[in-house]
């Protein structure tokens, strides 16, 4: 695989730059966003979380994390964020739950793209088409692209295909994730903040 040139576009300092502010806006947008659910919608929210509570608990907010970042496709994490805070569950224990869960997910995504990905064609063809945008992470960064992927939108099971496929060193990458129970902390109170404002 040739390296490309540096660039203006592909430079990864400049993608960082931009990367911080994406990572800023995202955190507003969602407090926005959960500010309007709690003002328009706040007594469906309500009921269906009181459901999901009911049947799930804190098992199923593990779970679903573990799916979510183990298959790019499941559902997004801050829905379950989402779901623990209108259905008023413990902030502390959900943020352990849901970051112990990210992390076992992420290590699945890893321990997949180490031994998989390798061996199917699709599935190499899936890494090759976000190599492009995380390489250039990996290549300056190395352990802290990981971080970065937990911290900011650049997609976290997706960067742990990405450096399993590459052979990154396991305890390297585990070492970069536990920025998920930042990133999820940060979420839980920036949602919470939108809801209890929006009600």
């Amino acid at each position: 695989m040739g390296t490309k040139p540096m660039t203006k576009e592909n430079d990864p300092s400049i993608n960082l730059k931009r990367l911080i502010l994406q990572t800023v806006g995202s955190i507003v947008l969602v407090l926005v966003i959960v500010f309007g659910l709690a003002y328009f919608f706040r007594q469906e929210l309500l009921g269906f979380s009181e459901h999901f509570v009911r049947m799930f608990g804190f098992v199923g907010l593990f779970f679903g994390m573990v799916l979510s970042d183990s298959l790019p496709a499941f559902v997004p994490p801050d829905a379950f964020l989402m779901l623990a805070i209108t259905g008023e569950m413990d902030p502390l224990k959900t943020i352990l739950f849901m970051s112990v869960g990210s992390i076992i997910g992420g290590s699945i995504a890893y321990w997949i793209g180490l031994y998989l990905i390798p061996r199917f064609h699709l599935g190499r063809q899936m890494v090759l088409h976000y190599e492009d945008k995380l390489l250039p992470y990996i290549r300056k960064y190395g352990f802290g692209a990981v971080v970065l992927s937990a911290l900011t939108p650049i997609p976290y099971s997706w960067m742990a295909y990405t450096v399993g496929t590459f052979k990154m060193p396991f305890r390297l990458f585990f070492l970069g994730s536990l920025f998920r129970f930042v990133r999820i902390s940060v979420y839980f109170y920036a949602m919470y903040i939108g809801w209890i404002t929006g009600g």
